[in-house]
C-alpha cells in the first residue's frame, strides 16, 4: 500500500465542468445540483451513440451468451454449474451496462433503435428500462448527498430500520425492487408519486419518483406489459426448468445489489467526486463493458463505455474485492469527523 494517495471529503479534483456549460437537465429536482445540470459534452450530433454497430453486435452477442449460459448451467454437474453460474451473473452486470448506455443516449444514433437495444437488456435483466433510467439520472444528481449515503444512520432515522433495509437492499432488494414495482404500477396510479417519494431526504429511491412525469410512467406500465409477456413464454415454452432459472437469477440479483453501491459508500461527500474507479481483471472489466471505471463516468457522464479506461487514470483506484468486502459492514450513525471518507488510492 506504498504510494497512497489521499482525497480530501468534498474536495474536487481534476476535470470540473466549465461554467459555461451549465444548465437545467431534464427531470432535474428543485433545488438540486448536479452533473446532470450539464450539458452534454460538446460533440457532434451525427457522433453521439457513435459505437452503435458496435453496440448492436455487443448486444446480441449478450443475448446468445445469456441463452447459451443458462442451457449450459441446465445440463451441467453441480461443480460446473457452479462456475457457470458465476459467469452467467458477470455476464448480467454487462447486460445492465449496455442499459446505462441507453440511459445516456449512448446506444446507438437512432434514439428508437438505443431505446430497442434498453428494452432488450432490461427484458433480459427483468426490469424496466424506463425506471431505471429515472433511476439513474436521479443519482448523477443525488450522489453522496443525505439521500445517498446508505452507510450512515441521520438523526430521525431508526437505527434498526437502517440496517435492516440496508442488508435487504444489498443482498437481493435492489434487484428484486426492479422487477417487482414496474409491475405493481399497472395497478397504481401516477397520482401516488407524492406519496412515493415521501421519504425522499434519505432515501434515493423514493427522491426518484417525484422525478417522473406522465409519460414516464406509462411507459413503464408498457414496459412492464411486454416484461410479463416475454417471461412467461420463457417459463412455459422455455428450455430451462424453473430451479435454473430462479437459482441463476438469486444468484445474479445478490451479485448485483451487492455490487451498485460499492464505488460510492464511504467516499467523500461531494456529487460528482463520491466514486471510485475499480480494478479489475481485463476478461471483467471487457464483460462489465468497462463499468468499473465510475469516477471517470462520474466526471464526464456522457463519454461511452468504449473510451472510459483510455480516459481513466489507474493511479486513481482501489481494488474491486477490496470495495466490495467494504459493502457488508452495517450502517453506522453519521460521523462528526468525515477524515475517514477521503479517497486512497493503492
Amino acid at each position: 500500500m506504498a504510494n497512497r494517495q489521499t482525497i480530501a471529503p468534498g474536495a474536487s479534483q481534476r476535470n470540473p465542468a466549465p461554467a459555461a456549460e451549465v444548465g437545467r437537465a431534464r427531470n432535474l429536482p428543485t433545488g438540486e445540483v448536479g452533473p446532470d445540470t450539464f450539458l452534454p459534452e460538446a460533440i457532434a450530433s451525427k457522433k453521439k451513440g457513435r459505437y452503435g454497430t458496435q453496440n448492436l453486435i455487443v448486444v446480441a452477442l449478450q443475448g446468445l451468451g445469456w441463452a447459451a449460459c443458462l442451457t449450459a448451467i441446465e445440463h451441467a454437474p453441480v461443480w460446473l454449474a457452479v462456475l457457470l453460474t458465476f459467469a452467467f451473473c458477470m455476464l448480467m452486470q454487462g447486460v445492465f451496462s449496455m442499459m446505462h448506455e441507453y440511459f445516456h443516449d449512448n446506444a446507438h444514433p437512432d434514439r428508437r433503435v438505443g431505446y430497442a437495444i434498453g428494452i432488450i437488456g432490461a427484458t433480459l435483466f427483468g426490469t424496466s428500462a424506463t425506471l431505471h433510467r429515472v433511476n439513474h439520472w436521479g443519482h448523477h444528481v443525488r450522489n453522496r448527498t443525505p439521500a445517498e449515503q446508505g452507510e450512515f444512520i441521520h438523526e430521525g432515522e431508526s437505527a434498526l430500520g437502517k440496517v435492516a433495509l440496508y442488508y435487504f437492499a444489498i443482498t437481493v432488494g435492489l434487484w428484486l425492487s426492479g422487477l417487482v414495482f414496474p409491475v405493481l404500477a399497472l395497478f397504481i396510479p401516477f397520482r401516488a408519486v407524492a406519496w412515493l417519494s415521501a421519504h425522499r431526504r434519505y432515501n434515493t429511491y423514493s427522491a426518484a419518483f417525484s422525478q417522473f412525469k406522465a409519460r414516464d410512467w406509462t411507459r413503464m406500465r408498457i414496459e412492464a406489459l411486454g416484461l410479463i409477456a416475454f417471461w412467461t413464454l420463457v417459463v412455459m415454452f422455455g428450455p430451462w426448468s424453473a430451479t435454473t432459472l430462479v437459482v441463476s437469477y438469486a444468484c445474479f440479483a445478490f451479485s448485483w445489489s451487492s455490487l451498485q453501491w460499492v464505488y460510492h459508500l464511504r467516499t467523500p461527500l461531494h456529487v460528482v467526486e463520491g466514486a471510485y474507479n475499480l480494478r479489475l481483471p481485463l476478461v471483467l472489466r471487457w464483460a462489465w463493458l468497462s463499468f468499473n471505471m465510475n469516477l471517470t463516468h462520474h466526471r464526464r457522464p456522457y463519454l461511452p463505455w468504449q473510451e472510459l479506461a483510455a480516459a481513466s487514470d489507474m493511479r486513481e483506484t482501489q481494488p474491486m474485492w477490496y470495495r466490495w468486502g467494504l459493502m457488508f459492514k452495517p450502517p453506522v450513525r453519521f460521523p462528526d469527523d468525515l477524515s475517514s471518507l477521503e479517497k486512497r488510492y493503492f
